[in-house]
């Protein structure tokens, strides 16, 4: 493959993950590269990738001179998708799009709710959930493993930290993954029925704020809907609607999407490692949190973020002009050879795990880290108390969406005797 071949915009060949070929040989001979415009670039035009983690790194951490929004009216459109949203869909109105100041207030509201020591007080919760999943599989017999074990148990535990009523926790996956496909851009969707689904999202959160202002509770979102920030002439003011149940939208499909790939891909390569998965079960306090990180580097459940320039500015000896797209690659910093030795092996043992960037980096680093690697570990220990002692192989080959933005399992099967 040569530089002039690449389109990372071709869809179809992430169905089967990530393209790590390309991202081999940008880092090595263009770190940091300009994505001419074809038929397939969002918006009709070219942007930058950024493939090295210590670039990705520096990226990340640049809020100044690289934007989430729109560049500081760089564009008329931004945010962290590679085509442009307009300003009343997402840019300055979800958390993930949103600059300093504001992004440090709203996260502020929250972040407590996603701390280490307050996801302790959940722990058993968690492990009641997880082993309730795990108990209703089919088992001895054929499963996704995704769908029903790797989904569910995100999915409750998002809700639950929500405020959200049993009875409506199985509408939120459909909800999500609309705005997952969303997300993709992919030209044989159909993007008013997405769009459709998206809106009874919208309206489920407008009914459920105005629910909450007249009986709060102690959920995190009750917590935001009768939060104040700082508003543009100093005085404090509560969030819009609009703000809210963009906000919504991201604590579900956030808490959600990403933990399931992470949960179902790395049980995969387990099963594709048998002697680490053999380790990981009979050792498992001892290997768990380095076994975690690992899945998190290898699975890297989202492609890219991302930024837009917001002036001129030199980047790795590359000009980037204001209003630029800049794009950084997760995936492709996570198997960058300077950091990683032998990136392109799993190993739970590996001793610097934890330098991946499945998280992102910087004011951006996901607020629901903690809280994805409390899930991933949970359902692994429950998974290795119910099933350690049945054979556990997998069928065939992970099968991914469509989509450069998201590196989302479509169906991981596998087979418990």
């Amino acid at each position: 493959m040569k530089l002039d071949e690449i389109n990372l915009c071709n869809l179809s060949q992430f169905e089967q993950g990530c393209p790590q070929e390309v991202f081999s040989l940008l880092r090595k001979e263009a770190p940091v590269w300009y994505h001419p415009r074809n038929a397939d670039t969002p918006d009709d035009e070219g942007f930058w990738v950024v493939s090295k983690n210590v670039d990705v790194r520096e990226l990340l951490k640049d809020h100044v001179n690289f934007s989430s929004e729109t560049g500081r009216g760089a564009r008329e459109g931004g945010g962290t998708t590679l085509f442009d949203m307009s300003t009343d869909m997402a840019p300055g109105q979800v958390l993930a799009m949103m600059d300093p100041p504001k992004h440090g207030d709203v996260r502020g509201l929250v972040n407590q709710g996603f701390f280490p020591r307050t996801l302790s007080l959940m722990e058993e919760h968690s492990h009641t959930l997880a082993r309730e999943i795990l108990e209703a599989l089919r088992v001895p017999g054929e499963i996704d493993f995704l769908n029903e074990a790797a989904a569910q148990l995100p999915l409750y535990m998002i809700c639950t930290i929500a405020g959200l009523p049993r009875e409506d926790w199985h509408q939120m996956t459909a909800w999500a993954d609309a705005a997952i496909e969303f997300a993709a851009n992919d030209p044989e969707s159909d993007k008013e029925a997405l769009m459709e689904i998206m809106t009874g999202m919208g309206t489920y959160a407008f009914e459920l704020i105005q629910k909450l202002r007249e009986q709060p509770n102690d959920s995190i979102f009750s917590h935001v809907v009768h939060a104040t920030i700082p508003g543009e002439d100093g005085n404090p003011r509560s969030l819009g609607e609009l703000e809210l149940i963009r906000f919504f939208n991201l604590l579900i499909t956030g808490g959600t999407e990403t933990t399931r790939n992470a949960i179902a891909g790395g049980m995969y390569v387990l099963l594709q490692h048998p002697d680490q998965y053999e380790a990981l079960k009979n050792n498992f306090s001892e290997l768990a949190n380095n076994a975690v990180e690992e899945i998190l580097r290898w699975t890297s459940p989202v492609h890219f973020n991302r930024r837009t320039a917001c002036e001129d500015v030199e980047f790795r000896g590359q000009l980037i002009k204001r209003g630029d797209k800049v794009t950084a690659w997760y995936p492709s910093a996570n198997r960058d050879e300077e950091v990683f030795d032998e990136p392109f092996k799993f190993d739970i043992y590996r001793a610097n795990a934890n330098k991946h960037v499945s998280f992102g980096y910087g004011i951006h680093h996901c607020i629901g880290a903690a809280l994805a690697r409390m899930e991933i570990r949970i359902i692994l220990e429950e998974f290795f108390k119910l099933y350690g002692n049945r054979k556990v192989e997998a069928l065939g080959d992970l099968t991914f969406i469509r989509s450069n933005r998201h590196q989302g399992v479509a169906r991981c099967r596998i087979k418990i005797s």
